[in-house]
């Protein structure tokens, strides 16, 4: 079977696409080429890259080191809690000093089925959210770091 794709501006024009791609592939190959996107930022009248906030809006980022950070210490424990800050922030850096394990959500109720950070273990990710919601396991407690950059 070969998939075409009919280009729009061009009436019977097709361009086949060999090997077949199917919906994963594509994806991959959108996300890569918007990394490589810029776009004109209105406010600063320059081009900057374009990138894709956590709702899927296509924004520009400002390129080159951050500009704002915010540092935060956090106790967790075996109830739920969150941090959130005044506004959304694009790059963290999460520390778990210990002594337990701790689980964590963005912008959402963190469950022990969350996302593990081991004690004495960093996650360092880009991903844009205002808060982080955290939780331990029964009797447990943690001491987290998070730097949070943008």
């Amino acid at each position: 079977m070969v998939q075409k794709i009919q280009d729009s501006e061009f009436s019977r024009r097709e361009i086949q696409l060999t090997p077949f791609i199917d919906y994963e592939t594509i994806e991959e190959v959108v996300k890569k080429t918007l990394a490589h996107l810029v776009g004109w930022n209105e406010s600063e009248a320059k081009w900057r890259k374009i990138r894709v906030d956590s709702s899927g809006r296509l924004m520009t980022s400002v390129p080159g080191l951050a500009t704002q950070h915010n540092i935060s210490k956090i106790s967790a424990s075996d109830t739920e809690g969150n941090t959130t800050l005044s506004e959304s922030y694009t790059s963290h850096l999460i520390y778990n000093d210990g002594p337990n394990a701790v689980y964590l959500e963005f912008d959402t109720t963190a469950t022990t089925n969350s996302f593990k950070l081991p004690a004495g273990s960093a996650l360092s990710l880009d991903l844009e959210f205002q808060s982080l919601h955290y939780i331990c396991a029964s009797g447990e407690s943690a001491t987290v770091y998070w730097l949070a950059l943008k």
